[in-house]
């Protein structure tokens, strides 16, 4: 099974009864899910999520360190919120 998100490859992996997810990033690095699923749907979801999680993070981290590189915010400010972001992703 697999799927394109946002030009990402994800496929659903069989490992022994459970599914695993992996996504092929276009520089052909291979990335694959640390947690075993019940069904090929639930690995694919939970890649996108990684995704999104991981995009995000990404994003939340050039614009916060931008404010702080123009002292806008704290470094402490920026710890503060990043480490929220980590705990909010988390829990999810």
């Amino acid at each position: 099974m697999r799927h394109d998100y946002y030009g990402l490859q994800i496929s659903a992996l069989p490992k022994s009864d459970r599914w695993k997810w992996q996504i092929v990033l276009p520089f052909g690095e291979v990335l694959k899910s640390h947690e075993d699923y019940s069904t090929p749907e639930q690995a694919l979801v939970e890649g996108k999520r990684w995704i999104d999680t991981e995009s995000t993070f990404d994003a939340l981290n050039r614009c916060l360190s931008e404010l702080c590189g123009n002292q806008m915010i704290s470094k402490q400010e920026y710890c503060n919120l990043m480490e929220s972001f980590i705990g909010i992703t988390e829990q999810c």
